[in-house]
């Protein structure tokens, strides 16, 4: 991996707005009932449809995590190289 602060790479734990171009990831159920967490805030402020379970639904992106536990972080491990993506810092943990 390349050489690079994780502090510069390493997403706030709140998020509350995105600039031009920023992609909201978040975890979402299959049916897209986005009642709580991430996934209302996507619905919110970012975008998020509710309903669809999985993709890009404006500024945002759903990952279907609640179906049998997947691991998510692992999901990221080829975007450690791409210096516009911001992850969690528990992401990092895992992947670093």
């Amino acid at each position: 991996m390349s050489d690079f602060d994780i502090t510069t790479r390493t997403s706030s734990p709140r998020i509350d707005r995105l600039g031009a171009g920023e992609i909201f990831v978040f975890g979402s159920n299959l049916s897209g009932a986005h009642g709580g967490g991430a996934a209302l805030l996507a619905v919110n402020k970012f975008g998020a449809v509710w309903g669809q379970g999985v993709g890009l639904q404006g500024q945002s992106y759903a990952i279907p995590t609640m179906h049998g536990g997947p691991q998510i972080a692992p999901l990221f491990a080829s975007a450690k190289d791409i210096p516009n993506i911001h992850l969690p810092a528990r992401f990092w943990a895992e992947l670093l």
